[in-house]
């Protein structure tokens, strides 16, 4: 087994706790060996009328002060992470449908799913997940998630604008459609912007592999 296989055998609770800076240079490392692999994966298309989500109007708050119940859990914070990184954000009821659909196409179970709206202007600053708006809940047995069996993704819930990217190590996805999905690696680093005149929506979702 690699070191690489090592730490991804680790339950997330000790990866997280209670120095994220420790997950931060884990995954810098990790990921400097993998400069040459693909930086996100395009997963294909979801085909789901995203009309009835698109309608919601979420609460705009800062995407890196959320609250959680994990004791203990580590925060790990740069500029780039607070300054204009306030996001439009409501979590979608486990009752939607697309939560059925997001389950078949990935094989993931007990998802937990985001509206992410970022208005003109907006900037999320690079970093690596540490999953506290989801994990913190109390709905996972974190005695058992261990870090390799964590699968996100985002949905891109309309066309591309001209200045909306979304960034993954050294790539920048661009160029869009409605129902495009991506993934990437736990130790990827990533963020985004907005510099164009229109609210860009997304779907985040974070589920474990079934």
């Amino acid at each position: 087994m690699t070191e690489q296989e090592k730490y991804e055998d680790k339950l997330w609770i000790d990866v997280v706790t209670p120095d994220a800076n420790e997950l931060n240079r884990v995954a810098l490392e990790t990921w400097q060996k993998n400069q040459d692999a693909e930086q996100h994966t395009h997963t294909g298309k979801l085909d789901y009328d995203f009309k009835d989500i698109l309608n919601l109007k979420p609460e705009i708050k800062s995407m890196f002060h959320t609250p959680t119940n994990v004791k203990n859990l580590g925060r790990a914070m740069h500029d780039g992470m607070i300054n204009n990184n306030f996001m439009g954000t409501c979590e979608i009821s486990q009752e939607h449908p697309v939560h059925n659909l997001i389950h078949e196409k990935f094989n993931i179970k007990n998802t937990r799913m985001h509206l992410h709206v970022q208005h003109p202007g907006g900037i999320v600053g690079m970093h690596v997940d540490k999953y506290r708006s989801v994990f913190g809940k109390g709905q996972y047995d974190l005695t058992k998630l261990r870090l390799k069996d964590i699968y996100r993704g985002v949905v891109f819930l309309q066309d591309w604008v001209v200045g909306q990217t979304f960034m993954t190590g050294t790539s920048n996805i661009t160029d869009w459609r409605a129902g495009d999905s991506y993934t990437w690696p736990w130790y990827m680093q990533h963020g985004s912007a907005n510099a164009s005149a229109k609210p860009r929506y997304l779907l985040l979702f974070v589920g474990v592999l079934a």
